[in-house]
């Protein structure tokens, strides 16, 4: 990230330290009539002036306290749409915030705390004269939620996250100078384009450990060198908790069911995994879609099978 002391326009940063000095009674300054003086109302911390570092180190309920704020502040404009596309982005923020772990968390509470002043300029006025750039500005505002919202899905890698936030970086400079279709159609493009291929890396190399797992557990539990079981004859030994279970059941009209299950930690969407099992015999590959909880029902013949695991999104 950027030094926070080249967010702000450098010819503005004197005037809002008078401002924020100025506002330092609070919320009674609302009305004041200048963009910059709306701005030293949201940083005004005491008589000081709310800096990135301060900003990032409020407890979350002063945080929601100063969010509110900002969003009373943008109401205050009395432009409908603009101010419903900003308080939109504001209550997307805090709700995304918690679902990000501290590392996320603290970069995209970044990415906020600069737009600030963009959110105010946007709710006073609009993202632009014409119908068409205001549509834009709007679907910039959105692309940065899509990629916001990405990245609570995903871990980064430290040189990962740093190439990620430089890069949303580049798009809030494109949102603050207007830049609506350049925002969109490139930066953010190239961002969900990294961090699908991410996401795919990570859930590969999360689902070829579970398959060591299991590969491990049935040769402890059936002295099996390959992953492969056989029906009936190892359901029960594999019906207690493990990377591998099968289990049965009673339904209403007095059938048994097997069902199966896999535990799969670090998969964010369980039914995206697809079990493979291959009849010995014949060579038919039963295809089993997992559910939610990781199972499914083990509706193949009795017979010995090779398993296997596969990523395939629905």
């Amino acid at each position: 990230m950027a030094d926070p002391e080249g967010f702000f326009d450098e010819a503005l940063l004197g005037e809002l330290e008078e401002l924020v000095a100025s506002v330092a009674g609070g919320p009674s300054h609302g009305g004041t009539g200048t963009l910059p003086e709306k701005l030293a109302v949201f940083l005004a911390d005491g008589a000081r002036r709310l800096d990135e570092d301060r900003f990032l180190a409020l407890s979350p309920e002063a945080l929601t306290d100063r969010i509110n704020h900002l969003t009373e502040i943008c109401r205050e404009s009395g432009r409908i749409e603009a101010v419903q596309a900003v308080a939109g982005f504001i209550v997307f923020f805090r709700t995304l915030l918690p679902t990000l772990g501290e590392p996320g968390a603290q970069a995209v509470k970044r990415v906020f705390f600069r737009l600030v002043p963009t959110l105010i300029q946007i709710a006073f006025h609009d993202f632009g004269e014409s119908q068409a750039l205001r549509g834009e500005g709007r679907e910039a505002l959105r692309s940065l939620e899509r990629v916001l919202f990405e990245l609570s899905s995903v871990r980064l890698a430290p040189v990962e996250s740093d190439l990620v936030f430089r890069s949303i970086d580049q798009l809030v400079h494109f949102i603050e100078a207007a830049e609506y279709a350049m925002a969109s159609e490139l930066i953010s493009s190239q961002l969900l384009s990294l961090i699908s291929r991410n996401r795919l890396a990570r859930v590969l190399y999360h689902l070829m450990g579970v398959e060591v797992a299991v590969q491990r557990y049935l040769a402890d539990r059936l002295g099996m060198t390959t992953p492969r079981f056989r029906l009936p004859d190892d359901a029960p030994r594999l019906g207690e908790y493990g990377p591998l279970r099968i289990l049965e059941e009673t339904a209403a009209d007095g059938l048994r069911r097997r069902f199966i299950q896999v535990h799969l930690p670090d998969i964010p969407t369980l039914k995206d995994v697809v079990l493979h099992l291959v009849d010995e015999k014949s060579g038919h590959d039963h295809a089993l879609r997992l559910d939610r909880l990781g199972s499914a029902e083990l509706h193949v013949p009795d017979g010995a099978y090779k398993l296997g695991l596969a990523y395939e999104p629905a």
